[in-house]
């Protein structure tokens, strides 16, 4: 064997050891992802009602997603999030389901935001064996969904039980009047707060209700007015929100306003700011500084919109699910079940329905076009 044909020999060697070396460390996240990318869902309010925080977490997603590519991906494939529009609408979310499971054959759906969306399509995903990760969902009627279904946001059994405490022994409120919108969220919280308030000692005066789309609640508002409440219990998505609590106003109601978690929406703090009393509760999420950093940079926004925290740390989660479980939904839900995550919205661990085992409260209140934590 001449000198040229041993050269080539070793140099043959070295180029294969270096693929080697590159392949392993990109596997153990040590360089970025290459090849065919894993590819998941997503379905939340890109436009429409909720669209100012769906906009913003689908954020927190990228954020995530470049984050586990950089660091090696998926067992040296990059993960991919197919965005769909889910509008905050049963219809719309449905559609955007059927095209993901149907078309793009994902394995997961991180989504949706709200309630409303993911009822609609998490049952069909539920027969396709499809995994459901929902980082906002909170009706209590998701619980039971099945196996495959996951959340990284409390039930609204939490937060209706939460608001009731904190109307009846912080705000001293006895007698409280109840405007809700017929939804799975609306309906979870009206219920869930209703049991606990009158487990306390307190009354609903009256409860009245209206659909997701209404754009009139004068009705409402004026029955409710006659009642003369201590309170006004309002879990309402942001945009009809907005129009009641205008109307309220309007009409001269003077009784503080308590909502719940999508009062979270930072256009609802610009367009009632000032209008009234307005407080609402959502789960108590220590941001961490540095994840803030990054979304304020890329969004430049004063603050971190809420459910942000919550789809970072769900993409997280999903993805170390994928590397270890693969695509097959038992499999994968079964990896899901282990999680024991300290992610950048606090602790997740699933119970026996996927739901987050525990939560926490803040209250804020809306004052000055933005809202404010009551310590």
């Amino acid at each position: 064997m001449n000198k040229t044909v041993k050269y080539v020999i070793w140099v043959v060697v070295i180029l294969v050891a270096v693929w080697a070396i590159y392949t392993l460390s990109n596997r153990q996240g040590g360089g970025p992802a290459t090849g065919e990318p894993i590819r998941i869902g997503f379905i939340g309010p890109l436009t429409g009602e909720g669209a100012s925080i769906g906009t913003i977490n689908k954020v927190g997603a990228e954020v995530a997603v470049d984050e586990i590519n950089k660091a090696g991906g998926i067992n040296g494939k990059p993960l991919e999030i197919i965005y769909e529009d889910g509008q905050c609408n049963a219809i719309k979310a449905n559609t955007a389901a059927q095209k993901l499971i149907e078309v793009d054959k994902v394995p997961l759906i991180i989504g949706g935001l709200c309630s409303t969306e993911t009822s609609a399509f998490a049952p069909g995903a539920m027969e396709k064996k499809v995994i459901v990760f929902s980082w906002g969902s909170s009706a209590p009627t998701l619980s039971k969904l099945g196996k495959y279904f996951f959340r990284d946001f409390p039930s609204d059994i939490y937060q209706g039980k939460f608001s009731a405490e904190y109307i009846f022994n912080n705000l001293k409120a006895k007698k409280v009047a109840i405007l809700y919108h017929n939804t799975d969220m609306g309906l979870g919280q009206k219920e869930a707060f209703e049991k606990r308030f009158k487990e306390l000692g307190g009354e609903i005066l009256g409860t009245e209700s209206a659909v997701q789309a209404a754009k009139d609640y004068r009705t409402q508002l004026a029955k409710i007015k006659n009642l003369n409440p201590d309170v006004i219990f309002s879990p309402m998505y942001p945009d009809g929100a907005i129009v009641a609590l205008k109307q309220a106003s309007e009409l001269g109601i003077k009784t503080t306003f308590f909502g719940g978690d999508a009062w979270g929406d930072t256009k609802l703090h610009k367009e009632v700011s000032g209008k009234g009393n307005f407080l609402f509760s959502e789960p108590s999420t220590p941001i961490v500084a540095d994840f803030k950093t990054k979304i304020l940079a890329i969004t430049k926004g004063e603050q971190v919109p809420p459910f942000t925290s919550q789809i970072y740390d769900a993409v997280k989660i999903a993805a170390a699910a994928l590397a270890k479980a693969g695509i097959d939904p038992d499999k994968l839900q079964e990896e899901l079940r282990k999680t024991n995550y300290n992610g950048v919205s606090g602790q997740i661990s699933f119970d026996e329905n996927g739901d987050l085992k525990n939560a926490n409260y803040v209250v804020k209140k809306i004052e000055n076009g933005t809202a404010v934590e009551i310590k």
